[in-house]
């Protein structure tokens, strides 16, 4: 079991940071649901980051982008997340805490087709994205 996490470990952290290399985002993240109760979703693994804030952050299932995402299994992108505020249901912390401007988030599933996890790129600067940037990262994770 340690090394199963071991090694899933070090497949997240080296799909970030190909992706980060591999392109013009900013920032790339995965948050990812424990295993045991109460099912914290979290960011695990991140490479961009500008601070340490990302860690302190915890989802929750169907608020913000990550959490839409969570819930409903689909990819989801925003180009204007500084939009959002507080009290918006579509408020992101991450987007906050580094800096965001526009990000895509798309699910990512297990082997049985259950999401365990959500994969979030960013940028900093004013930048539209859409669905051709989405289908093109979901493509890049599936290789």
């Amino acid at each position: 079991m340690v090394l199963e996490k071991a090694k899933q470990s070090r497949d997240y952290q080296q799909l970030v940071n190909r992706l980060f290399q591999a392109t013009d985002y900013d920032f790339v993240a995965v948050a990812l649901q424990d295993s045991f109760a109460p099912f914290l979703i979290k960011w695990r693994y991140v490479a961009g980051n500008q601070n340490e804030r990302f860690r302190q952050i915890t989802l929750r299932r169907g608020f913000g982008i990550a959490g839409l995402v969570f819930r409903t299994g689909k990819p989801f992108f925003s180009s204007e997340l500084n939009q959002y505020s507080f009290a918006n249901e579509m408020y992101t912390p991450i987007a906050a805490a580094e800096s965001l401007n526009s990000a895509i988030a798309i699910p990512l599933s297990t082997s049985l087709g259950s999401v365990n996890g959500v994969l979030l790129a960013g940028y900093r600067t004013e930048k539209l994205v859409g669905q051709a940037q989405v289908d093109k990262l979901i493509q890049l994770v599936n290789q």
